[in-house]
């Protein structure tokens, strides 16, 4: 079942990104509806947001990058920029887990993670969320990276919950 999302983040400054993060998804403890919890820490950050170098390349040390960013030794000129609806949408992530319309086994080869949660949203545009991870352990997962999509079409593989 479609639901609204929450508000989107209005800030684009990366201090206050890895800020709200740290604080609403690092500092929680976010739990699916099979019992299962996804654990966030700083290093999946730049990939969260698909933070880029200067040069338009992946962030190759993203702890240190994070530390860089909270200690106030980069900023946003600092880097090639980073998906703004990825950063706006942050707050969408705990509903996905702890709400998720579906989750299913990864059969993308192109994105890393061995399970997906969709989440379908009330609201124009794209239609769903999706938010990738990897299994650590019988009931943990780490995120991966996340993104909207107009489909999902054949995205999943097979459908673990519900």
């Amino acid at each position: 079942m479609a639901e609204s999302p929450p508000l989107k983040l209005q800030t684009f400054d990366l201090a206050e990104l890895l800020a709200w993060y740290e604080q609403n998804l690092c500092a929680c403890t976010l739990k699916d509806p099979r019992g299962h919890e996804v654990r966030f820490d700083t290093c999946r950050f730049a990939y969260i947001i698909k933070l880029r170098s200067k040069t338009g390349k992946k962030v190759k040390k993203p702890s240190k990058t994070a530390e860089q960013i909270r200690a106030g030794k980069l900023g946003n000129c600092d880097f090639g920029g980073f998906d703004a609806e990825r950063a706006a949408t942050l707050p969408w992530i705990p509903m996905i887990i702890l709400r998720p319309t579906l989750i299913a086994t990864n059969k993308n080869l192109l994105i890393p993670g061995d399970e997906l949660y969709v989440k379908e949203l009330d609201k124009a545009g794209y239609r769903y969320k999706v938010l990738y991870c990897r299994r650590v352990s019988a009931t943990l997962l780490v995120p991966v990276t996340s993104f909207p999509r107009s489909k999902i079409g054949n995205l999943a593989e097979g459908i673990l919950w519900p």
